[in-house]
């Protein structure tokens, strides 16, 4: 009796069908009957009653079904046993709040499938950390960095905003305007020193901590503000805008520390999703 045998019994039981069975088990129907008459003969009974719409289990087919099961399932934890199996890599990776979510859950995504025997556990920025994606203003000294991807800041306007009708906003247009100040914001320093070299005053409504509630405020009418372009791609309540004369960009990568370089599979698997996504 050999295992193939248990394995086409099986399915042709599970499927009622020699040629459903035939497809499960990508062989030819040809040999999934032979092998269940093999088992019959071997056996010394009937398993299945053929007819025209498939076939049904006898008592005897009914009897083996579970035990089949057994000796497969059995079979497989034997082969598992002697399966060498790959040393765990474990990693905790420490994320920036509100980063983007599709190209951070991209990198997750591909770090999984790529890097066998991955241990990965997300933790907070303020929390241990075998390594961080973080814009590279938070990097600290000791810290390689590998750039992932820039994010472009935009400024996000009302839809009714009489600037709104132009494709590129000039600095000095924002003079005494309503504005929605985030803080901590990366590119903070740039941006106030573009608008004191220009001797630009504005009118801030508000200060908040995240991209999100700025936003909001923005959409609600209250002022306009300096936002990453991928935080505004699913915001139909908003028009987003180019600002001249200045490039506002900040740059998000990788960072560990160059004492504790991380295992070679992972950099390679990293580096195949930072290509896949600028691609």
């Amino acid at each position: 009796m050999y295992f193939r045998s248990l394995r086409y019994f099986v399915a042709v039981y599970e499927e009622l069908s020699f040629s459903a069975a035939s497809k499960r088990c990508f062989v030819a129907q040809p040999s999934i009957s032979a092998a269940v008459q093999q088992l019959e003969s071997d056996l010394d009974c009937q398993l299945f009653i053929r007819h025209s719409k498939g076939v049904t289990p006898t008592p005897s087919g009914k009897t083996l079904y579970p035990r089949a099961c057994k000796v497969l399932g059995d079979l497989t934890t034997i082969k598992q046993l002697f399966h060498e199996k790959p040393p765990s890599i474990p990693i905790r990776l420490a994320l920036m709040p509100f980063l983007s979510g599709d190209r951070v859950s991209f990198i997750i995504k591909e770090l999984l499938n790529l890097v066998e025997g991955l241990d990965l556990t997300i933790v907070d920025l303020n929390e241990a950390s075998d390594a961080r994606i973080i814009s590279d203003s938070q990097r600290e000294p000791g810290e390689a960095f590998y750039k992932l991807w820039t994010d472009q800041y935009v400024l996000a306007l009302p839809r009714s905003h009489p600037l709104s009708i132009m494709e590129t906003i000039p600095l000095d247009a924002l003079t005494d305007i309503a504005f929605i100040s985030r803080k901590p914001c990366d590119i903070e320093d740039a941006w106030q020193f573009a608008i004191a070299e220009r001797g630009i005053q504005y009118n801030i409504k508000a200060t908040v901590k995240t991209e999100e509630y700025a936003l909001d405020l923005v959409a609600a009418g209250l002022g306009v503000s300096i936002v990453p372009s991928h935080s505004t791609s699913r915001r139909s309540d908003i028009v987003v805008r180019t600002v001249a004369d200045i490039a506002l960009n900040r740059v998000v990568g990788l960072a560990y520390q160059k004492q504790q370089p991380l295992a070679p599979q992972l950099l390679q698997a990293i580096k195949q999703a930072q290509q896949r996504f600028t691609v």
